[in-house]
């Protein structure tokens, strides 16, 4: 039975339900009832309206099933199948929008990113004992300085008393075995005489005079010349550590104490960060890493602020990283408006070039696969994303001449001949 044959056997029920509707309505409205007049009224007055309605909704649920299903999309909805939205039969050659390959050998690039960090990071401790004092400047966070300014001072008065002292008992020590050296060793008693006269308080001792024999030094070692000696050098190299100075031009991160404080050996003071040289720490493709060599120039930029900085590769680690599956490198940069924290990006290029082929995005499916037409036939080949560049991807895997389909489809299209 086709569609007309269909519809037109609805309309004749319905036409027959309005007809024998009519037609017991007529019937029931003419017959006589003697002796039974209030059973005729109530089968005129609420019957014959009941049957009535029925019959008006029967005939709408009919109508609407008849004008709004047909036999092959009662068939399709009750099998659970989706008409489709694209007929294959209907695509054409002019309607399919192709992009024809042209494959070229590039040198292949990677984008590589990382937040920058001062390449050096200093955290202070106390070494000796005593008061904080004031300095030229405040060891606060914020604050920079430059390569050897002092940093912090701890009061030293008491430790460099003592050792005065101690060298006051050094120079008795030398004064005490002048005549025995002048006797028994008499070249070398004026270099030990102008040792002692050249002695002046609060100032480091110089080298002691060399030994002329083997006899004079075994001399010199048993009146304790070498142990007081040792022992005052270690006291004066312990002096120097009462001030801490800056050993790179950096800024204060951190300070954990005031003017005032009284800090022990071992205490944390703070933390300070080199401001001229920085490094950034980047993955680079297992591949491309290869072929890097230390001291290539890397041109990076920022999102955030304008500018460029050149950084050159001092470090290339031999471990893959296992979550990424990258190599990390390290790279050394400087320049004006770097600071630590800062978000970078640059692209590194290998040595050597690989064929590859610029496409449009839009083409690649989600499964890094493209649809291409051979022969009149529509077919689907996978390939492999190399690099992205604006709105076009660089892949590897087509041939030549391919041609790539640039149309979006609902359905599967592989297989369907256009012609």
């Amino acid at each position: 039975m086709n569609d007309v044959h269909f519809k037109y056997s609805c309309y004749g029920s319905i036409w027959l339900l309005i007809s024998q509707g009519y037609i017991g309505c007529g019937q029931l409205n003419s017959f006589r009832f003697p002796e039974t007049q209030p059973i005729k009224s109530f089968i005129m007055n609420r019957l014959v309206p009941f049957v009535g309605l029925l019959t008006a909704t029967l005939l709408s649920a009919l109508l609407v099933s008849c004008s709004a299903t047909l036999p092959d999309e009662r068939a399709s909805v009750e099998a659970g199948v989706k008409l489709p939205e694209t007929d294959p039969a209907l695509i054409q050659a002019e309607d399919l929008k192709v992009f024809e390959v042209n494959p070229q050998a590039r040198r292949m690039t990677a984008t590589i990113s990382g937040r920058v960090i001062s390449s050096n990071t200093t955290q202070l401790f106390a070494e000796v004992q005593g008061k904080v004092e004031p300095s030229s400047a405040t060891f606060k966070a914020g604050m920079n300085f430059k390569a050897g300014a002092s940093l912090i001072s701890i009061n030293d008065t008491e430790f460099e008393l003592t050792l005065e002292s101690q060298r006051s008992s050094f120079l008795n020590v030398l004064t005490g075995i002048l005549p025995d050296i002048k006797s028994d060793y008499p070249a070398s008693y004026e270099g030990w005489f102008n040792y002692v006269s050249n002695y002046h308080a609060g100032v480091p001792l110089d080298s002691l005079p060399h030994p002329n024999s083997v006899e004079e030094k075994f001399f010199l070692t048993s009146q304790q010349v070498y142990t007081l000696y040792f022992q005052i050098k270690s006291l004066e190299e312990r002096l120097t550590k009462y001030q801490i100075t800056a050993p790179y031009s950096g800024t204060v991160i951190s300070s954990n104490i005031d003017i005032g404080s009284l800090v022990n050996p071992g205490q944390s003071l703070g933390t300070i960060a080199n401001r001229l040289q920085y490094e950034l720490e980047a993955g680079v493709p297992l591949q491309l890493a290869q072929d890097l060599e230390m001291g290539t120039a890397v041109t990076l930029y920022s999102n955030e602020v304008e500018g460029t900085w050149t950084g050159r590769i001092t470090r290339i680690n031999n471990i893959v990283d296992p979550s990424t599956q990258n190599i990390p490198i390290y790279l050394k940069l400087s320049g004006k408006g770097l600071r630590a924290g800062m978000y970078l990006e640059g692209k590194i290029a290998a040595q050597q070039s690989e064929v590859v082929s610029a496409i449009p995005s839009t083409a690649m499916g989600p499964d890094e696969s493209v649809l291409l037409l051979k022969d009149h036939v529509i077919t689907r080949t996978p390939i492999k994303a190399i690099d992205y560049i604006k709105d076009s991807i660089l892949v590897s895997g087509l041939a030549p001449k391919d041609q790539v389909i640039l149309n979006q489809f609902n359905i599967p299209m592989e297989g369907i001949k256009i012609e």
